[in-house]
């Protein structure tokens, strides 16, 4: 009983929540440290992370469009006529809902209207794709992500389980061979699983609820690399492990080899330049997927929603092209399609949702917040479809520095 009323308090918070800052305030609450600034923090001085780049671009809406419903359905990567916003593979679930992982996340996937939203798992999830098919077995659309590993055995093993569960679509995930200087890890001796140090210690106290989940649960582990190598990782930190399992030389002649490894749809993850978008393309990838990987590697990188109608104009109209990359509002969503994405992904975001309950009412409450800010914006707008919002494009969005800099000639 007392568990049960736990769960229905996080949950009343949550549903207090009307928007995605208040999740975040919510999750920073109820996590550890550690576990808050794993998820919230970037890379180097966090400049990045600071200047997602949105407020550049400004709306120019039409009127007298007659727009009564709104739809928010694509298609992209084999999975068809499903919800344009969803959940970008993300590491760690356990870290903020130690009990179910990313089965709480794949449930608040599969408990949207006509289950209609992808769910990604990443390869250093803490449930397996095997876990996820079994314990959401109504969950429709799974796409799984690989990093690239340098034991090739163990990426063709990661694809076969994938398969065998389900996974129809794959991301490879490009822009990770050397890993990002996360200086809030460093300074809070971060590591999965979390070491018993004092410090760390200290934080957990700090969070009772987090804490009482956390002793009561299974082990925080990778549950892929426990399933395939037979234990899970031994506590170290993340850019350790990183160090030692990525593959620094991966090259085009590498992609080419992993295009031939799985027989269905793949977007190359970790695009930023036009050249490198019509190159993976050629190479035989079915989709580009435009990221700064969550602001967490290069510090002062372009920002994603900067390239994003470069990239597109590059690839042509047909092309598959998936954006994430500081997506906090319903309006991001709409000005990143209107800039050229088929689908947009959020990672921190539904994350938040997910550390502010520690269950699926926490995610789903994200992805309900977004779509009825994305429906808003798609009817103030006055477009009615993804394909309207693509269509209309450029037209609809448009650069306040470019606006001003003609306006002054």
């Amino acid at each position: 009983r007392t568990i049960r009323m736990g769960t229905l308090a996080r949950a009343f918070n949550a549903f207090n929540a009307v928007s995605v800052s208040d999740l975040r305030t919510l999750a920073r609450a109820r996590v550890p440290k550690f576990a808050y600034d794993y998820l919230a923090g970037g890379a180097d001085d966090e400049v990045s992370l600071r200047r997602p780049g949105f407020d550049a671009y400004e709306f120019h809406p039409m009127t007298c469009r007659g727009v009564h419903e709104v739809s928010t359905r694509t298609t992209f990567l084999g999975h068809k006529n499903v919800e344009c916003i969803f959940g970008a593979p993300t590491a760690g679930h356990a870290l903020w809902a130690p009990r179910e992982g990313e089965t709480a996340t794949a449930r608040a996937c599969a408990e949207t209207s006509s289950a209609s939203r992808v769910f990604a798992l990443s390869t250093l999830g803490t449930r397996s794709p095997r876990e996820i098919s079994q314990h959401v077995p109504e969950l429709k659309h799974k796409m799984f992500q690989v990093y690239v590993w340098k034991d090739r055995e163990l990426m063709r093993d990661v694809l076969a389980h994938a398969k065998a569960a389900g996974f129809t679509s794959i991301a490879l995930t490009t822009d990770l061979t050397w890993f990002g200087n996360r200086e809030r890890d460093l300074r809070n001796g971060f590591s999965i699983p979390p070491v018993h140090s004092l410090q760390t210690t200290l934080a957990a106290a700090a969070r009772p609820r987090w804490t009482y989940d956390f002793l009561t649960s299974p082990k925080i582990e990778y549950a892929m690399i426990r399933e395939l190598r037979g234990g899970g990782a031994s506590p170290r930190a993340i850019a350790d492990f990183a160090t030692d399992a990525f593959d620094a030389t991966f090259s085009w002649k590498d992609a080419e080899w992993f295009r031939t490894q799985w027989d269905g749809p793949i977007a190359m993850k970790g695009i930023l330049r036009p050249d490198d978008a019509r190159r993976a393309l050629d190479t035989g990838y079915d989709a580009v997927w435009v990221t700064s990987h969550g602001a967490r590697q290069l510090d002062t990188a372009v920002p994603p929603i900067d390239v994003l109608s470069s990239i597109r104009k590059a690839v042509g109209e047909d092309a598959q092209v998936i954006y994430d990359g500081g997506v906090m509002r319903g309006t991001d969503v709409v000005k990143a399609i209107a800039l050229g994405a088929n689908a947009v992904g959020v990672g921190k975001a539904y994350l938040y949702g997910l550390a502010a309950t520690g269950d699926a009412e926490g995610v789903k409450m994200c992805f309900d917040l977004l779509t009825a800010e994305t429906h808003r914006a798609m009817g103030l707008l006055g477009v009615s479809s993804v394909r309207e919002l693509r269509d209309f494009g450029l037209d609809l969005v448009r650069s306040r520095r470019r606006h001003s800099a003609s306006s002054d000639i």
